[in-house]
């Protein structure tokens, strides 16, 4: 960092010596030291004033030299007056022999002189001899001369009248003396008292000033010892600047940002590295010491040569000058500065130049966003305008609006403009004034979840209409409780509701009415709601099945992820202890999203229609076992021809052995009674099978099986009548499939129904194929049976499972075989479904779900 010498002080004059002098106390003294020493200063003064004072005026009062001068000349007077009269009385008293004019001339002349000087130099009283004698003194003198000249000359006594008057005017001049005398014992008197005051004031006045004196003695010293200490405070001052002088310029180099300093004259005083860098006229050498004006100019000139046009030199100066800030942009490196200048109390200038590239992009992205704001701000409100609903702000304090869209002309009649202002309860219907009031004037409570009310408005044209209000309350910047929400007029849904109440109560009539079970459950299949028919078929009250899981109430199979109908029957015994056959057909509702939000469960008492089927199924069962009845003879036929063989084989082993004496062969022996044995049970299990269709009886409790060995049974039953009626039956079933859970001898029962049908139907084969499908997640198998016959009529197909709907000529079929399946198919929680081949022929396929 480079700085400039500092230019030395100029000779002070005695004038600023003056000035300063107060300044210059106060620094040395402190502001209680100036006050003690103005003190003891004004204290001294007063004291030498009151002291030259005293001495002036006893001065004056002891002036004696006149008092002095009259007593010795009312002296010489008294004396010359004495001599004069002895002078006479002698020359009165003396012979002719003795000269006259040695008494009494001398005396004469020395009382005139002094008469002479006494009437000249004193103001004598009036109507005295003395003063009369001295008005008169010529005319007195000349007589009385003559009279001592005669009484001298010719011995001629003195004049009775002029002795007269000498003796009053030698009375005067005694009553004189003796004045005199004591006015000189006043004076002498008064002088002693002036001296022994003025002797008092000068010794106070004395020690007043000497008082005034050890106080300023004081002062000096103790201000003598601060100096000291100041000095050397200074000096560890001066050592501690020299340091901070080195870090100062350590920190100003270190600054990321350009320093300047200029003096008041603005000549450069200092610049950093960063300032050199920023600005080419600090490069120079000669920099430090000049102005700030010729280093614009060099800058200026210095620009303008690198091709960037005209600089605004004077723009720059007057800033400079101003001490502003500008924010400017460098065109070669594309960098932003902030130029500005701060002045300080001693003159100086500072100015700095700091890098805000990043602020000014900052303040770039700023104002797009606030262009994007404004955008945005236009946008909201002319979406809030676009609403249907009123959107509004209400002063809490003062119950009117502050704001107000677009919507709320169509509702109240009044533009958003007048309808601010309005007093909210103005426009609520008398008969919801009371709840609106009550709504309205509780405390702010910030937890306040908000309002959400329904009550009745004053709108457009004076109607009377129901409104919900949705409102939120919060404080505003200035502390105000503000409520904002919305408006909705929701007068048709009301009605809607009304009349969908009206609705609810008749259709809850006709459902209670009805008989039958209907359970309503959720996603997580709780009970939501029950009718009487539940209660009536379980025995559990509707207030003891909300709420509740439904597989503790009611267990059944039921996918809450299944958004299709689903069938299915379930037992249960009913509050008398009959056990009851409920077909229940559940219903998904679902949501916005194709998610199950609900389930309803509709159950039919099933039981007596199901006996009477049952016993229409078992009769045409019978008839279908009319029909086996030559196909079971042929398959036992069978195993006891080949018992017949194995026995004959067997017993012919037996006789060649007696015949030959030996042993017969066992292991040929053991072999036909294994085929014997293998027969046997071949033949019973047939004999079971079609003693259990015959029967129609099954577990109750289900169970889980492999539905190849119920498709096997089934192939068995009717393999047979499959080759009599010509056409071949093929199997393609999957070497491994999961087991499911239920009936064995059911599941047979469908598939013999199914396979008779398609044998009934024509055609030259019948397939079953086995695999497994996913759905949801899950795993399920599926049974396809297949033939190649004309397929099911067009109409006929979408009934098809429905009761007493048979394809079959007359007296040949009862139409309930295919219902009957489904319904057993439904109970084990799958389905079935028929449709037509496209190479021709009817498909059956069932869906049965894995355990």
């Amino acid at each position: 960092m480079a700085t400039s010498e500092l230019a030395r002080p100029d000779v002070p004059t005695f004038a600023d010596l003056l000035r300063s002098f107060p300044g210059q106390a106060r620094l040395a003294l402190g502001t209680r030291g100036v006050l003690w020493a103005s003190f003891a200063g004004i204290v001294g003064v007063v004291c030498c004033v009151v002291a030259f004072a005293a001495i002036g005026l006893s001065l004056h009062r002891s002036d004696v030299d006149p008092e002095r001068r009259k007593a010795r000349e009312v002296l010489m007077l008294d004396n010359a007056s004495r001599l004069m009269m002895r002078g006479i009385l002698a020359s009165s008293s003396a012979g002719p022999a003795v000269p006259t004019a040695a008494i009494a001339d001398a005396p004469w002349r020395h009382f005139i002189e002094s008469l002479a000087t006494l009437c000249r130099d004193f103001e004598l009283a009036p109507q005295t001899t003395l003063a009369e004698t001295c008005a008169a003194q010529p005319a007195f003198i000349d007589r009385l001369g003559r009279e001592i000249r005669a009484l001298d000359i010719d011995r001629k006594p003195i004049d009775a009248a002029v002795l007269r008057q000498l003796l009053q005017l030698r009375d005067e001049i005694t009553e004189l003396s003796l004045s005199t005398t004591r006015a000189a014992d006043d004076l002498i008197g008064h002088l002693i008292d002036d001296y022994t005051v003025a002797l008092l004031i000068l010794t106070l006045s004395t020690t007043g000033f000497v008082c005034a004196g050890l106080v300023l003695i004081l002062l000096v010293g103790r201000t003598s010892m601060d100096y000291h200490a100041q000095w050397r405070l200074a000096a560890e001052a001066a050592q501690q600047a020299g340091a901070s002088r080195d870090m100062l310029t350590e920190v100003v180099e270190a600054l990321p940002a350009g320093v300047v300093v200029y003096d008041a004259t603005e000549h450069l005083l200092l610049c950093n590295s960063v300032a050199r860098t920023l600005t080419p006229a600090l490069r120079r050498p000669d920099a430090i010491g000049r102005t700030y004006s010729a280093l614009a100019h060099d800058s200026a000139r210095g620009l303008e040569a690198a091709g960037m046009g005209p600089q605004p030199v004077q723009e720059w100066i007057e800033r400079f000058r101003t001490k502003t800030t500008e924010r400017t942009r460098q065109a070669d490196d594309g960098r932003w500065f902030d130029w500005s200048e701060k002045g300080t109390p001693s003159g100086l200038t500072v100015g700095l130049r700091v890098d805000v590239t990043d602020i000014k992009q900052h303040e770039f992205a700023l104002e797009k966003a606030r262009a994007e704001q404004a955008n945005a701000r236009a946008r909201y409100q002319s979406l809030v305008d676009s609403m249907v609903d009123v959107a509004y702000t209400l002063d809490v304090e003062t119950g009117q609006f502050t704001f107000a869209n677009a919507a709320v002309a169509d509702m109240f009649g009044l533009p958003p403009e007048k309808f601010v202002g309005t007093h909210f309860l103005q426009l609520i219907a008398p008969d919801s004034m009371d709840r609106v009031r009550r709504q309205t004037t509780r405390e702010y409570d910030p937890s306040d979840p908000g309002t959400f009310a329904r009550f009745s408005m004053i709108t457009a044209g004076g109607a009377v209409r129901h409104v919900e209000v949705r409102a939120k309350r919060w404080r505003d910047e200035h502390g105000r409780v503000v409520s904002t929400g919305e408006i909705r007029d929701v007068e048709e849904r009301v009605q809607l509701e009304q009349r969908l109440d009206s609705e609810m109560t008749r259709l809850r009539s006709i459902v209670e009415s009805g008989g039958a079970l209907i359970v309503l459950v959720d996603r997580a299949l709780n009970v939501a709601m029950v009718n009487s028919g539940f209660t009536a078929l379980t025995g559990i009250p509707a207030a003891d099945a909300v709420g509740r899981p439904l597989q503790e109430i009611l267990p059944c199979p039921l996918n809450p992820e299944r958004t299709k109908r689903s069938r299915f029957a379930i037992r249960r015994r009913d509050p008398s202890g009959r056990e009851r056959l409920i077909a229940i057909t559940a219903t998904p509702a679902t949501d916005a999203d194709g998610a199950v939000s609900n389930i309803m469960l509709l159950g039919v008492d099933d039981t007596e229609r199901r006996e009477a089927e049952q016993a229409l199924y078992n009769a045409e069962r019978f008839a279908t076992v009319g029909e086996m009845a030559g196909t079971m003879a042929h398959e036992l036929s069978q195993p006891l021809q080949v018992i017949n063989i194995a026995c004959a084989s067997a017993l012919d082993e037996f006789a060649l052995a007696l015949e030959r004496g030996g042993q017969p062969d066992h292991a040929f022996v053991q072999g036909k009674l294994d085929r014997i044995a293998q027969q046997v049970d071949q033949a019973s299990r047939i004999i079971g099978d079609l003693r259990a269709f015959v029967r129609g009886t099954s577990s109750d409790t289900p169970e889980r099986f492999d539905p190849n060995e119920a498709i096997r049974r089934a192939i068995d039953l009717t393999g047979h009548g499959v080759r009599e009626a010509g056409m071949t039956l093929q199997e393609e079933l999957a070497a491994r499939l999961p087991a499911v859970l239920g009936d064995a001898g059911h599941l047979a029962q469908v598939l013999v129904n199914l396979i008779n049908n398609a044998r009934d139907a024509g055609g030259g084969a019948i397939s079953i194929v086995t695999d497994t499908t996913q759905e949801n997640g899950r795993t399920f198998v599926r049974i396809a049976v297949e033939d190649s016959g004309p397929g099911i009529a067009s109409d006929v197909l979408p009934r098809l499972f429905t009761s007493f709907v048979t394809t079959k000529p007359s007296g040949k079929g009862t139409g309930l075989g295919l219902r009957i399946c489904r319904r057993i198919l439904e109970e084990m929680g799958g389905r079935i479904s028929a449709a037509n081949r496209v190479e021709g022929g009817a498909r059956f396929e069932i869906i049965l779900p894995s355990q």
